[in-house]
């Protein structure tokens, strides 16, 4: 450490419950750099996700404790509220694709055509 400012900034890992997908990975990186709601130590551009943890790189340990952990909390929670309803919505339109699948069969299976 030479004292300049920035010297003594370090990459901070968060252990998530489990390495999450790409799709969630990039939900949280857009909420961690444009959060709702922030403090002016806010520094987007420092996080990423990598297997199953959350690092902040370029940061300190103090103001993880004092500016970053609750926006850090926050976006994991954002973040997961907004991964629950693109799974839903995923899930939702493989129902209908499924149903039209199964409507098609059913209307092959009707023997209507006579040879």
């Amino acid at each position: 450490m030479d004292g300049t400012r920035g010297s003594a900034l370090y990459c901070i890992p968060f252990l998530l419950n489990k390495a999450p997908s790409k799709e969630w990975n990039d939900i949280f990186i857009n909420k961690w750099n444009s959060p709702r709601s922030f403090s002016t130590m806010h520094r987007p551009g420092i996080a990423k996700v990598i297997n199953d943890k959350i690092l902040l790189d370029g940061t300190t340990i103090e103001e993880v404790k004092d500016y970053h952990r609750d926006t850090l909390i926050m976006c994991v929670d954002d973040t997961n509220q907004e991964y629950k309803e693109l799974i839903k919505m995923k899930l939702k339109r493989q129902q209908i694709e499924n149903e039209k699948v199964k409507e098609f069969e059913r209307s092959l299976n009707q023997n209507d055509i006579k040879f």
